[in-house]
């Protein structure tokens, strides 16, 4: 509840601040990256309680996302737009989907109506292999169970700190082999077919999310590799094409996370730290692997996150800048 209640003291004050620049000072050019996973048809799917509902965006939500940016001069671009290099005075968008749901699916009319690209990031194995996404299995056998929220808060935390296979392993000890089964086409990762179909589509990129969503940081430098490397070939195996953007899993990057990227031929990486990208910053080099990127979250009011991700500057991306660098400086 505390933590709940600063959350929107924070929001209130980010909003306030963003009205107030966007009367005073002109919004200048920048790159803004927004993370999706899941997209749902209605608040009404979400509550059948399939899969862990994250950021429990709709299609209809993301639709008044798209039309509030283009309504203030943003221009989503692709991430070769990027890499050829966008105009110093350009207010840019990017759209990127985690994980590889086939949900994701469910973009593709949006993208055309509004001619929008997007990246769709894969963790290869998932969709190899049809398994379900760790976290959607905890949540559905602990709701099934009755598990208390901070109950599952709690062990999906701990989880975080393993391994994939790890995580995997303790959670088919308690809950069964099964339940890392799909249960439905909401839950289910793409099939190679599909994502071949979708990676054919001119408004479609696909980028790297590692072979097992691995959470880098819990992995040694040869696993690491392993885990980018081993991505790039599966996609450009399936579609003769090496993604150039790769988004880390939880977030995860350090310097060396960064270069091993790079070694395997990425030329863009995005985190979770919220925030707006210089354009200089976007061209090459560290800071092109380490780009910032907002979540948008049906929980709170969108027309109001969209004002603050526009805003120069916000309370919550600087506490969190702040704690990702002393994260980094303590180590």
């Amino acid at each position: 509840m505390l933590r709940q209640s600063v959350i929107k003291m924070l929001e209130a004050c980010d909003n306030s601040i963003a009205g107030a620049c966007a009367r005073l000072i002109p919004d200048r050019s920048a790159l803004l990256i927004f993370t999706f996973h899941s997209l749902f048809a209605s608040p009404q799917e979400i509550d059948r309680g399939l899969l862990d509902p994250q950021q429990a965006i709709t299609t209809q939500m993301f639709r008044q996302f798209v039309r509030d940016f283009t309504n203030h001069g943003y221009r989503f671009v692709s991430p070769q737009e990027i890499l050829d290099g966008l105009e110093t005075e350009a207010r840019a968008a990017l759209i990127t989907f985690d994980d590889g749901y086939y949900n994701n699916l469910r973009a593709v009319p949006l993208l055309e109506e509004f001619h929008l690209p997007a990246v769709f990031c894969i963790s290869t194995n998932h969709v190899a292999n049809g398994k379900a996404f760790w976290w959607d299995a905890l949540y559905r056998e602990a709701r099934t169970r009755g598990w208390s929220s901070s109950r599952t808060d709690r062990v999906r935390s701990a989880l975080k700190l393993l391994p994939t296979r790890d995580a995997e392993r303790q959670l088919s000890a308690e809950f069964g082999e099964a339940a890392l089964r799909p249960v439905s086409d909401l839950d289910r990762p793409m099939t190679s077919r599909e994502l071949a179909t979708l990676a054919a589509h001119p408004l479609a990129h696909l980028g790297n999310h590692t072979l097992d969503h691995a959470i880098l940081s819990n992995y040694s430098r040869a696993e690491i590799k392993e885990q980018i490397a081993g991505a790039q070939d599966f996609i450009r195996g399936l579609t003769g094409k090496s993604p150039e953007l790769i988004a880390y899993p939880n977030g995860n990057v350090s310097p060396e996370i960064a270069q091993t990227a790079q070694d395997a031929g990425l030329r863009l990486g995005v985190t979770v730290q919220p925030g707006r990208n210089r354009i200089i910053d976007t061209r090459s080099g560290r800071k092109a692997m380490e780009l910032k990127r907002f979540t948008l979250w049906a929980q709170r009011n969108l027309e109001s996150q969209c004002r603050i991700s526009r805003s120069r500057f916000s309370v919550q991306a600087t506490i969190s800048g702040l704690r990702g660098r002393s994260k980094v400086a303590f180590a």
